[in-house]
């Protein structure tokens, strides 16, 4: 049996026991600076959350990436031989009596070989690397890697262009009328891979919904239910929240599930500071499973709809009605107008 530390921020918060392979005992030491899915979860309940941390095993770039960089597929010894470490969150974890400050665990220039293996499917000097990678933590649908570019980190993903295009053209209009979102731009010429600027600030993490509903007296997935537990929150956060709602709407977003929308928290106090920025749009619009527009998420969201709704559609309109990409949105849109 080994002992691990789980640290935020390079602050201890909870120890584990696990044997082969087996998360045997979670102890929470300071519940306040644990994600809430963990905070008073047992063994089975951290193994769980543990295991969403390792690199996903769909796309044979990261099977061959595991293969050649920790010989395994356990996600469980995936998760805790690359010490957990993520770029979205600020959690990492050592055996007992081994630590490595987290601005050390992981060099930029070995990220970014990492990087290249995923975007080029490339064979070269991975033997070399240490085993900790922000990579660990790129699950979903698609190949995701993390790049390190003049200072800052930038998720990439490689998609269909018609993901591309959906998800730089939304994440532009939406900055222009100052609405909070992931900034996405093409990746040079390649139509097929975007990127995505990091959207966390220093000492901070995103916790998705998934596991911050937890701190609610009712984490059902229903939206009433959703709708309810973010506005407890504060306006601010019932305002973002109805914007990304809206947002996904208009455009046709079905995939907006509990890992795709969260908050972001301060890793020195806990606080919840804001609703994460609109992201992960790749599978919306014209990219969405049936390859045509429908208007049929956005009559269902204003069948309910108060003034409020209707004066930021106004303000979306605005930008969407000088690109022709998006007049099938405009034009559904502007109905609600009159």
């Amino acid at each position: 049996m080994h002992r691990y530390i789980l640290y935020c921020d390079d602050v201890r918060v909870a120890q584990f026991s696990v044997a082969q392979s087996v998360i045997t005992e979670f102890i929470p030491e300071k519940i306040e600076l644990l994600p809430m899915q963990i905070c008073h979860a047992g063994a089975e309940g951290f193994s769980s959350w543990l295991r969403e941390r390792a690199v996903d095993l769909n796309s044979v770039q990261h099977r061959n990436l595991m293969h050649e960089l920790l010989g395994s597929r356990d996600k469980t010894v995936l998760a805790i031989r690359s010490h957990m470490f993520s770029i979205s969150d600020t959690f990492t974890c050592f055996e007992e009596h081994e630590f490595i400050p987290r601005l050390q665990l992981c060099r930029p220039e070995d990220q970014n070989t990492v990087s290249q293996y995923i975007l080029v499917s490339s064979d070269t000097s991975l033997r070399h690397l240490q085993t900790a990678t922000p990579n660990a933590s790129t699950d979903g649908s698609f190949t995701k890697t993390w790049r390190f570019e003049q200072g800052q980190w930038w998720l990439y993903k490689i998609q269909s262009s018609a993901a591309s295009r959906a998800e730089v053209g939304i994440s532009r209009i939406l900055q222009a009328i100052g609405w909070d979102t992931a900034e996405y731009a093409y990746d040079r010429s390649f139509r097929k891979r975007v990127k995505s600027r990091n959207f966390l600030r220093a000492h901070e993490f995103f916790e998705p919904y998934d596991s911050f509903r937890f701190c609610f007296s009712d984490p059902s997935d229903e939206d009433e239910i959703i709708d309810r537990n973010l506005a407890s929150l504060g306006p601010g956060f019932a305002s973002d929240w109805r914007k990304i709602r809206l947002a996904d709407a208009v455009f046709l977003n079905t995939d907006r599930h509990m890992r795709n929308f969260g908050v972001i928290r301060s890793s020195q106090t806990g606080q919840v500071l804001r609703i994460a920025p609109n992201f992960d749009n790749n599978q919306a619009y014209l990219a969405n499973p049936g390859g045509r527009y429908s208007e049929a998420m956005l009559k269902q969201y204003m069948e309910k709809a108060d003034q409020q709704d209707v004066q930021l559609l106004r303000i979306l309109c605005s930008a969407l009605q000088s690109n022709s990409y998006f007049l099938p949105a405009y034009e559904a849109s502007l109905q609600y107008l009159h």
